[in-house]
């Protein structure tokens, strides 16, 4: 009994210091914003692991057939480095993409490095999942070392004039700490909706000399009105650096898309004796999320196979994703036909 009061004891201190190490609950939104784009403006390097997953249902109903589903989803896991000077880039990760029990399967890789020349070196590899396999493609910038200082001083300067602040939508401060990997953490959240950028997409248009017709705009705010697009920033306690990040479209009200499917549904129709099905989309899981990693200097390597294919790459592949993408997409183009017919 002894034992297990201590441990229940210890348990409850582990907890007490996780909440008070450098969490401070009279914080504001506006205190921890202002630490965390002070702290990001001398951020030069990290890692990163990304996951992204989307899961979402066609319901197609009519009297005739009752209601059938056709489910679209894709999953994708990946690991980022990146560091600001010398300019470096890796990327390396699976994309599985799914309709109707076909599944795709996709592996990527991507890095970016600087050259003895002072140009830059792409190495790029995709596996389609046709079963032909991958191969690497190799590429060098034509960009010189000045011109790339002139990016490198861009991009700090674009982070020390960073201010979340004057982004469409709210910020708000989460009440609780976080734990990430054992980091306690503020948490911040933002929300925007197509009210938020109405005024920001007229003015972008406006900018480029372009107009928006009363049709189209009126079609634009029946697919946006009611979209809600959720970010959460999980902000270090003590170096106010991000230490997660969580994107999704929670609480979205999707009947304006809903509504605009059925309209395309019934004029695709040539024969007014044929019903068309009912259609409606539902989202069950959409989300993408970064963990982000400071504790080892960033070292991006070029695998082997990518350098011994640097003087053999014939650049046939660089539309490869494309390609498989379009596959995806005509895929789910013919299962829709299908499930109307």
């Amino acid at each position: 009994m002894r034992k297990r009061n201590f441990l229940i004891s210890a348990a409850l201190l582990g907890a007490a210091s996780f909440m008070l190490t450098g969490f401070d609950s009279a914080a504001t939104v506006e205190d921890v914003m202002a630490k965390y784009m002070e702290a990001s403006q001398s951020l030069t390097e990290f890692s990163a692991d990304a996951t992204l997953n989307a899961q979402i249902g066609i319901d197609m109903s009519s009297d005739a057939s009752g209601t059938s589903t056709l489910s679209v989803g894709g999953t994708g896991d990946f690991t980022m480095d990146y560091k600001l000077d010398p300019l470096t880039f890796g990327m390396s990760g699976n994309l599985d993409i799914g309709a109707m029990g076909v599944e795709q399967n996709m592996n990527m890789q991507i890095y970016m490095v600087p050259a003895d020349d002072g140009a830059y070196e792409l190495y790029t590899y995709i596996d389609d999942g046709s079963g032909a396999g991958g191969a690497w493609e190799y590429e060098t910038s034509t960009v010189d070392e000045a011109e790339m200082e002139e990016v490198i001083s861009s991009i700090m300067e674009a982070q020390k004039s960073m201010d979340l602040s004057t982004l469409p939508g709210t910020w708000s401060l989460g009440e609780e700490a976080v734990d990430v990997n054992g980091t306690s953490c503020y948490q911040l959240l933002y929300t925007v909706t197509y009210d938020d950028l109405s005024d920001l997409i007229a003015d972008a248009m406006s900018a480029s000399g372009e107009t928006m017709s009363e049709e189209d705009a009126a079609m634009l705010a029946l697919v946006m009105n009611g979209l809600v697009f959720n970010v959460e920033v999980d902000v270090d306690a003590a170096t106010y650096l991000p230490m997660r990040m969580h994107m999704d479209m929670d609480g979205s009200d999707l009947s304006g898309i809903n509504s605009l499917l059925s309209i395309v549904m019934a004029s695709s129709s040539t024969d007014e004796s044929v019903s068309m099905p009912d259609i409606e989309l539902n989202i069950s899981d959409l989300y993408l999320e970064a963990v982000y990693d400071y504790s080892t200097p960033v070292e991006v390597t070029v695998p082997d196979e990518a350098l011994q294919a640097k003087d053999s790459t014939d650049g046939s592949q660089s539309d490869d994703l494309e390609d498989a993408m379009e596959d995806s997409l005509e895929s789910i183009e013919d299962a829709l036909e299908s499930e109307a017919e």
